[in-house]
């Protein structure tokens, strides 16, 4: 039995997106078949797939398996698929990747010729902004704020791991979360919480068991993470402690905000992540935080997320016209491609 004919398959860029909370990848065709970008494409659906959260262990992050594990599925979800750019936004860049040089050897297996491999709060930033300077709170399990002109000016706020930072984060929340409960359960004198305590109890079982099934955990941030919900569920309820977390951690991203934007950087910010779906509760008192340190700070809704960000940038590789879109860094950008690959020799077969 005969493969499928690669020439009339589409050349894709691929964009990766590893974080704590889990993956996410999509494919979608380097050119429309009317000379636009895919996306805009009526026979040009993307490919979208999804992966486990990355794994922090006494060696650093498995992104790199997460990342083939993905490539892996595509290969069987789309035979023959012919890749011209790929880009990979990750969390843990640099600090946890131990070597991002095993990232792009994955993307170019996987037969792209030209990768990018970027922290998630750059891929976060270009997704939210959509390519324009300033600063983004990237804020899903963990928090990390980056100003920056794209080119030669870049300040980071945050972004230090559930045990150092992430203040704001859905880490920092649900371990926030369980520390109320744990306080509850002792009697503590202040306010207690018996909402939060019953959630915790409900999904952790016994308090005593509590740090055995935490601290030894490679994946503890997600799992902390896990318990925001159960937060979010109490302040809605009318819960004070709650209530509090929450107001907490929109104070801190406003902080980190104020804290990255330093001279060089246009006063414009935008915020994206899991945490923001929370609401109110905490972007009321980040906007009014962020507005008592800096007034001239303009707030915009987030453009998209650091997936669409990733993808942003693999296209920026394969298509001359969008130019360089930020230039590499060592800490936030590397980028493994010597020209603009040509319309006939970018796309080269998935294999699996």
């Amino acid at each position: 039995m005969t493969g499928p004919d690669v020439s009339l398959v589409p050349e894709h860029v691929v964009a990766v997106d590893v974080g704590g909370s889990g993956a996410r990848l999509v494919a979608v065709p380097a050119r429309g078949t009317d000379g636009t970008d895919g996306a805009a494409d009526p026979g040009g659906a993307p490919i979208t797939l999804t992966g486990r959260p990355v794994r922090i262990t006494a060696s650093g992050s498995d992104a790199a398996d997460v990342v083939a594990e993905l490539v892996d599925a595509l290969a069987v979800r789309q035979p023959g698929l012919r890749v011209a750019a790929a880009a990979v936004s990750v969390t843990g860049l640099p600090s946890l990747v131990p070597d991002p040089g095993a990232l792009h050897a994955v993307l170019q297996a996987a037969g792209a010729p030209a990768t990018a491999v970027a922290a998630d709060a750059l891929a976060a930033h270009l997704g939210a902004l959509g390519g324009r300077p300033g600063a983004v709170a990237a804020v899903g399990t963990g928090a990390i704020v980056l100003a920056t002109d794209l080119r030669r000016r870049w300040h980071r706020a945050d972004g230090w791991g559930h045990l150092l930072g992430d203040l704001g984060s859905g880490s920092w929340i649900g371990a926030h979360g369980l520390r109320a409960a744990v306080a509850t359960h002792d009697e503590r004198p202040g306010p207690a919480s018996p909402t939060l305590l019953a959630a915790a109890l409900e999904r952790f079982g016994p308090v005593d068991g509590w740090p055995a099934a935490l601290y030894g955990r490679p994946d503890r941030a997600h799992v902390l993470a896990s318990f925001t919900p159960a937060v979010a569920d109490a302040a809605a309820a009318g819960d004070l402690v709650a209530s509090g977390i929450l107001h907490d951690a929109g104070t801190h991203l406003a902080e980190s905000l104020a804290a990255a934007l330093r001279p060089g950087i246009p006063p414009l910010a935008a915020v994206t992540g899991g945490v923001l779906q929370i609401g109110a509760p905490v972007t009321t008192p980040l906007k009014a935080r962020l507005s008592a340190l800096r007034p001239d700070v303009r707030l915009v809704p987030a453009d998209g997320s650091p997936l669409d960000g990733a993808l942003r940038l693999a296209r920026s590789l394969v298509d001359p016209r969008d130019g360089e879109l930020v230039e590499p860094h060592d800490t936030w950008l590397t980028v493994r491609a010597t020209t603009h690959p040509s319309p006939a020799s970018a796309g080269k077969e998935i294999r699996a």
